[in-house]
């Protein structure tokens, strides 16, 4: 597999390819800023998308744009070819009212969005101009583009879309998303909810002794914070915010919390979830308990018939987001030739096992898939300090290419490495 994708790489058409994404970095750097001023909070992408299809338009592909505004340029195979599908999510995790305000700071581009995941869509339209430059068609078929939906928000409505909805069937799938050298080979499971607590409410001084909903908020969260997680299957859990109270002078009668418990296997991520409820629901009655002396004292007073000092708290739980993902082996086919690709673009890649990425979705349908870094280097991610420095940043839209052709191969130079399974 390593000479085949050297050689690939050495073939003419490739190395003009190669060398048309280093004479085009700065025309890359161009369009990333351009859609990364684009407003795209998740669920609201629409207008960068509508420009997203313009840019590979004006390119001469054919392009197809779903109902939920997925984006893709379509490279037909010859028949009964895998097919592969290559995407960077359109979304960013800023509301639509986020000063997007471009600053520089040396070599560093300042913009909410610049890189997560403009810079992946940024690539992908790179790679798509250096094939063209260079006369390459992939030996397979081939969906390259911009899907929706990914960031927290999102909840993977792109991608559901494409492999729950459609259940479109791809024999391969690689999502471009972040930057550095990485290749992720695996999904975590990953679940977000919300628990809330309700009570009567009523004024500090003139209700005390009625159950507090906060506190039985703080409760459960203290003790939710003592829970252990497993070290294998990897784990991981957190109470992500916290909200309620309607001033400093009343009990309040609704208060929330939302979490984000992941975990390398399904199971285990469900089972913590439902003691997380479980924790919540014996606070509740923890509550009521406590404050059974001031409810035996002060209940009976005539002025405190006002409050109903016999009230429990009730609880709700809301689901708000999550995914199954799939676990593969660092050996798995796919892997296989990503990381040969790597090395014969002459990076080493940084392995990882488990990520949360748009690769999550075929993963969990039994669909090999990875996902694979941009070039050059960010900070402040997910936040409106969010930066990116583009220098030699042209060496990793150069590894993604042959990332890409040693998957698809090109026609009259060298067949797919990836295997047909999925498609019929």
């Amino acid at each position: 597999m390593k000479e085949k994708i050297e050689a690939l790489r050495d073939s003419a058409k490739v190395q003009k390819a190669l060398q048309f994404i280093r004479e085009d970095a700065d025309h890359i750097v161009e369009q990333q800023i351009k859609l990364a001023l684009i407003p795209a909070y998740s669920n609201h992408e629409e207008k960068k998308a509508a420009r997203f299809r313009e840019m590979i338009d004006e390119m001469g592909y054919d392009t197809i744009q779903d109902e939920v505004h997925n984006t893709f340029a379509v490279i037909p195979g010859p028949e009964g070819s895998p097919v592969v599908m290559v995407s960077a999510h359109l979304d960013t995790v800023f509301p639509l009212d986020t000063e997007l305000r471009l600053k520089y700071d040396g070599p560093r581009i300042c913009l909410p969005g610049i890189c997560d995941d403009t810079r992946g869509c940024a690539e992908v339209l790179g790679i798509l101009r250096a094939m063209k430059a260079a006369d390459i068609k992939p030996a397979c078929t081939l969906l390259i583009g911009g899907d929706v939906g990914e960031e927290g928000v999102g909840n993977f409505r792109g991608m559901r879309h494409i492999f729950n909805v459609q259940e479109k069937k791809v024999d391969a799938f690689v999502s471009i998303d972040g930057c550095g050298n990485s290749l992720t080979y695996g999904g975590v499971s990953d679940t977000q909810f919300r628990i809330i607590f309700r009570g009567p409410g009523g004024h500090s001084m003139g209700a005390f002794g009625i159950v507090n909903p906060i506190m039985c908020m703080g409760r459960t969260i203290a003790r939710i914070a003592e829970e252990r997680e497993p070290e294998d299957p990897f784990t991981i859990f957190n109470v992500s915010t916290v909200k309620g109270g309607t001033g400093v002078t009343s009990i309040a009668s609704e208060c929330s919390f939302t979490m984000d418990v992941r975990s390398a296997d399904a199971d285990v991520m469900r089972n913590f979830r439902t003691r997380c409820l479980e924790i919540a629901h014996e606070c509740a009655e923890e509550e009521y308990a406590r404050w059974e002396e001031e409810r035996n004292r002060l209940g009976k007073k005539s002025s405190a018939r006002r409050f109903d000092y016999e009230a429990k708290i009730s609880l709700d739980y809301e689901e708000i987001g999550g995914s199954i993902g799939g676990v593969q082996d660092e050996n798995c086919e796919i892997v296989t030739i990503l990381r040969s690709a790597f090395a014969a673009a002459g990076i080493e890649p940084e392995m990882r096992a488990l990520s949360s990425t748009d690769a999550n979705i075929p993963l969990s349908v039994g669909i090999p898939a990875a996902t694979i870094s941009c070039g050059g280097a960010s900070g402040g991610t997910h936040d409106i300090s969010e930066w990116y420095d583009p220098t030699g940043a042209y060496h990793g839209a150069q590894k993604n290419l042959l990332c890409v052709l040693a998957l698809t191969g090109v026609e009259g130079l060298a067949e797919p490495l990836i295997s047909k399974t999925q498609t019929a």
